[in-house]
């Protein structure tokens, strides 16, 4: 049974807010990037969404106001979190839940659909370390279970697209500010 692994970066946030980074909350463009978001992952069936305690992040969630009232989970460790913590958590998901979203930060989420995609076309993978701007969304197709991804099992890992606020859905590489996709010109 194939699985579908959604990676979501945060809505843009409030630039001169005097909060602390944890505690920064989305901008109006923020909130309506969450929304926009919801609408593409309306009908993807999600199970569970994992999300960072950041303020941003579960405005996101909020925001994305999925249907059918997938479990919540907010976890501290992913604030900010690296490759290997991600992995760890999503491998802790049960083999049960066939879409998860995990909405959280840069560099991590953005170097996580890397490695993922890594295996399967480096320019794919050089793409999304490159260009994965605020509230952009990865599809990632897991065919295996949660926890041999998160020990490390890649076999049929693929990249299937990946999309900005405006941007079209596609494998070809990672969302540009066009709205097309393709490698950015530098990284």
């Amino acid at each position: 049974m194939s699985r579908h692994l959604y990676l979501m970066r945060h809505g843009q946030v409030e630039a001169d807010s005097p909060a602390s980074d944890k505690q920064r909350p989305l901008s109006a463009l923020g909130r309506q990037q969450a929304v926009d978001a919801g609408a593409l992952l309306a009908d993807r069936g999600i199970g569970v969404v994992m999300s960072s305690t950041a303020e941003r992040c579960r405005q996101t969630v909020a925001g994305l106001d999925l249907p059918g009232a997938p479990r919540l989970e907010f976890q501290e460790a992913l604030y900010l979190a690296d490759v290997e913590t991600l992995l760890e958590r999503i491998g802790e998901i049960e083999d049960e839940v066939t879409a998860l979203l995990v909405v959280g930060h840069s560099p991590g989420l953005p170097a996580l659909a890397a490695e993922l995609s890594y295996d399967a076309d480096h320019g794919d993978a050089d793409a999304q370390r490159c260009a994965f701007p605020v509230s952009s969304v990865t599809e990632i197709e897991v065919p295996g279970s949660w926890s041999s991804l998160a020990e490390g099992d890649r076999e049929g890992v693929r990249l299937v697209g990946t999309v900005g606020a405006s941007g079209a859905y596609g494998a070809s590489g990672a969302y540009g500010a066009s709205g097309a996709y393709g490698a950015p010109a530098s990284c």
